[in-house]
């Protein structure tokens, strides 16, 4: 805790979307505790429904292509130029600056590329000697992980998650409501990257190897973090859960008496003790993703046969789980067998499920695949049409938004 004095130099973190999503934002929380362990600093965090930006440095990190819109709208709330001869020093990152910042580039001043604990410190140790906006513009360009407008791309990582501080202080309202959907508890990074390569996936394109933090420095995170922040419920952040301790990790929280939740898995990687160690945590609904039907799964790099989602399926049932099935359409080759395939196997499953039109992203392997928005329509048409249970459909208006904004070269 910091006692507020006029000497500490503010920064001013945005996540630019609605706040009860935004406060277990993994990234910000990162940037938060990097900037508030700095004796000369102090961070405050900042939302599309509760900002009031008034530092000279001001940073977003940007999660959603749709979030571009908010970015406006934050700045026009707060009577800030997007000219960049404002006084304010305005920079971004998250994986939608990693994979292309020109959409961005004519109105933030400078972007991170790359993992933030590593050249977060140094930017603030050049911005604390000299916060003329010129000068200092022009020493950070030489870090690597900086990109400027104008100069070279460059990107960095990090080798051993072990060797950064984690960011245990994750403070969160007194007051919550139903929309904050993990409600009080503590988010857990077991792993940063996916061993996994499938051809639509994005992370590969930002993280190529996956790296773990081992068991040992993820015991102490989760002891000290369930104290600091006063709760009983962990959230594991993690693109697979593919973790070589993970059931160690699991075995662990249950000793501490705690509940907790797993991401989105993948079925190659379970079996009974782990379904076993799940429901123990508290947790009663699993997420898989078949994305389509088998011949496209193959396509797409994911291979796993509908006999082996069927035999998951039935067994996690059988263990009292309810199960959430995710799909895509407008996948490239996709013939009428493929949806008839798709529907067969939704109907058999008789699961919850969510069907989304495919997004092409840059800097993976279906990255010049073109969205197609009639060909889309004409998919989920045939779909709904056929479909004997209750699926929901995602707005394919906010899709195709999505695909125009991650290929944009410039907004206005």
């Amino acid at each position: 805790m910091k006692s507020w004095n006029k000497s500490l130099i503010q920064v001013d973190l945005v996540y630019p979307n609605k706040s009860y999503g935004g406060y277990y934002s993994l990234g910000l929380l990162i940037l938060y505790n990097i900037i508030n362990k700095q004796k000369d600093f102090i961070a405050k965090r900042h939302f599309l429904d509760k900002n009031k930006l008034t530092s000279n440095l001001i940073g977003f990190t940007f999660q959603y292509e749709l979030d571009y819109y908010n970015f406006f709208k934050i700045l026009k709330q707060n009577n800030i130029s997007l000219d960049k001869k404002r006084k304010q020093i305005i920079f971004a990152g998250g994986p939608c600056i990693n994979q292309n910042p020109k959409p961005l580039e004519k109105y933030i001043d400078f972007f991170v590329t790359g993992e933030a604990e590593k050249i977060l410190p140094e930017i603030l140790k050049i911005y604390k000697q000299t916060q003329d906006k010129k000068t200092f513009l022009k020493k950070i360009s030489k870090i690597n992980g900086i990109y400027i407008p104008g100069k070279k791309f460059t990107f960095t990582s990090i080798k051993d998650l072990d060797k950064y501080p984690y960011p245990l202080y994750q403070p969160l309202p007194k007051k919550i409501n139903k929309n904050f959907v993990f409600g009080r508890s503590f988010i857990l990074e077991i792993e940063r990257g996916c061993p996994f390569n499938c051809h639509f996936c994005s992370i590969r394109s930002i993280h190529s190897k996956i790296k773990y933090r081992s068991l040992k420095k993820i015991k102490e995170i989760i002891d000290q973090g369930v104290k600091i922040n006063k709760t009983n419920k962990v959230v594991i952040y993690s693109p697979s859960f593919a973790h070589p301790k993970r059931k160690e990790i699991l075995k662990h929280l249950i000793k501490k008496n705690l509940q907790f939740s797993i991401p989105s898995i993948k079925i190659e990687l379970m079996d009974d003790e782990l379904l076993d160690l799940i429901k123990k945590g508290g947790q009663r609904s699993l997420t898989i993703a078949p994305e389509s039907n088998q011949r496209l799964r193959y396509l797409l790099n994911k291979h796993i046969s509908d006999a082996q989602y069927f035999n998951f399926i039935k067994k996690a049932k059988q263990k009292g789980f309810k199960i959430k099935l995710y799909f895509m359409v407008g996948i490239p080759n996709t013939t009428k067998k493929d949806l008839d395939e798709l529907i067969e196997f939704i109907n058999k499953a008789k699961c919850s499920a969510s069907i989304n039109p495919f997004v092409p992203k840059p800097k993976t392997n279906l990255k010049d695949h073109k969205f197609d928005k009639t060909k889309i329509k004409q998919e989920i048409k045939y779909l709904k049409k056929h479909l004997k249970t209750k699926v929901k459909f995602a707005n394919m208006k906010f899709s195709y938004e999505e695909y125009r904004l991650a290929h944009a070269k410039e907004l206005r």
